[in-house]
């Protein structure tokens, strides 16, 4: 009968299914943003299933974060380097009383998070677990999930880490981290910030919810000296 056919045609569409491959590879996003995130994974790290944290050890950077992060007890913000076996460290203020935390900043969450302990922060340039970065502006046809960018400047002065060279890596400049730190100070991101950062009273259970909607459309400019111009902050003097 017609379950008979049905049942039949399910037994078909599943053998087909568990053995075709919609996408041949994972290296080619295509014009619909989709990628083949197993096939890209495996391809990466060597391993034909990579579930496990030390599988991620393997792929390009991982190892070598865990290793950084050993190296330097007394903290500080990773951020990636060009090279997949080292990471740059920007220090924290010193002399400390004790080590300051360990923030990395990478765009890869699940592996990193779960390679490291639970005293490390693990901050991402697109927002999925930085609000700070979420509610940068989009980025204008960028590929879904990945269309916002928040400069690494803005982290450095977020966490409060060194903001002078010979600490800050070559890539990042003086004026942009000085920048960040005035633009950062903005009352409206300031607001956001105390909105998930202060302690969870009942008054401020209560003031989220009023401004439910405004923290949601909230956005900012991620080149600093655009944020300090939308904002009506003054730019600070270069240091003569």
């Amino acid at each position: 009968g017609v379950s008979a056919v049905l049942w039949i045609g399910t037994i078909i569409w599943a053998f087909f299914a568990a053995n075709t491959t919609g996408m041949p590879e994972g290296s080619v996003v295509g014009r619909s943003g989709i990628v083949d995130e197993r096939a890209f994974y495996a391809l990466n790290t060597g391993h034909k299933h990579p579930i496990l944290a030390e599988d991620y050890l393997d792929y390009p950077r991982m190892r070598a974060m865990v290793e950084t992060i050993a190296r330097t007890p007394e903290g500080g913000l990773l951020l990636p380097s060009a090279s997949y076996d080292s990471w740059f460290v920007v220090p924290p203020p010193g002399p400390l009383e004790e080590p300051a935390e360990h923030v990395v900043f990478f765009l890869n969450l699940g592996m990193t998070s779960m390679n490291v302990g639970l005293d490390v922060r693990v901050l991402d340039q697109m927002g999925l677990a930085y609000p700070l970065a979420a509610h940068t502006e989009r980025l204008e046809d960028g590929r879904i999930g990945h269309d916002k960018n928040l400069y690494p400047d803005w982290v450095v002065a977020d966490t409060g880490m060194i903001d002078v060279r010979p600490w800050l890596p070559f890539f990042l400049d003086e004026d942009w981290v000085a920048d960040a730190k005035l633009a950062i100070t903005c009352p409206e991101t300031q607001e956001l910030l105390t909105s998930y950062r202060s302690e969870l009273t009942w008054a401020r259970f209560k003031q989220n919810f009023q401004q439910a909607f405004d923290f949601a459309k909230y956005r900012f400019d991620r080149v600093p000296a655009y944020e300090l111009e939308r904002c009506g902050l003054v730019t600070p003097e270069p240091p003569k």
